[in-house]
């Protein structure tokens, strides 16, 4: 069984990974929940999943979160970007889903990937404004990169499986960026000027 922190618990990628947790229970344990400021959502996940801990960008959400508990629950409410990273980084945690939108998503993924985590890529914005310091981190650490997103996941499906596993690495990052850089300077061309 493999231990998972979901960075943006509350959102619509949170969703779809809870979803596929839920259709594999025995493959999945939920570690920690990861969201911003969506108190409600987190409490109803929260008491879906009780996982052993809940991390909210703020201490007064966290606060109100823990009010919202049942008492005696066994998850442990965190606040702020050192528990995100904390939650991403543990011992136990087997793969982080990485699903924060654009900045507040950067240093809680790049503590999984210095902690040589399997990373699930869905935020593209890590990428795109750490660089080459993320990908010499995951080099660094042996973490493993998977993409998630829309987009770079597509690519990937289309690879044979032989290529896909060597692409599951570093890899995978760089063809990523080099194929969206590609397809972005395709379609810019096809616009008149």
């Amino acid at each position: 069984m493999q231990n998972l922190t979901i960075l943006g618990a509350t959102g619509s990628i949170g969703a779809s990974t809870l979803k596929v947790v839920s259709e594999n229970p025995s493959a999945f344990n939920i570690y920690a929940l990861v969201g911003g400021r969506n108190v409600t959502k987190m409490a109803e996940l929260c008491a879906a999943w009780q996982p052993e801990y809940a991390v909210l960008s703020e201490e007064a959400d966290a606060k109100q979160l823990m009010s919202l508990l049942v008492p005696g629950a066994r998850t442990k409410v965190l606040f702020g970007e050192q528990a995100m990273c904390d939650v991403s980084s543990a011992d136990e945690v087997d793969m982080v889903m990485a699903a924060i939108v654009g900045a507040a998503g950067l240093m809680p993924t790049l503590a999984s990937v210095k902690a040589g985590k399997r990373v699930l890529l869905a935020n593209k914005e890590a990428l795109v404004m750490s660089g080459q310091l993320f990908i010499d981190a995951v080099r660094e650490h042996g973490a493993s990169l998977l993409p998630v997103d829309s987009e770079h996941n597509a690519i990937f499906q289309c690879l044979p499986a032989h290529i896909q596993l060597i692409l599951a690495t570093v890899i995978s990052v760089t063809l990523a960026l080099i194929i969206s850089f590609l397809l972005v300077l395709v379609v810019l061309s096809a616009i008149p000027m």
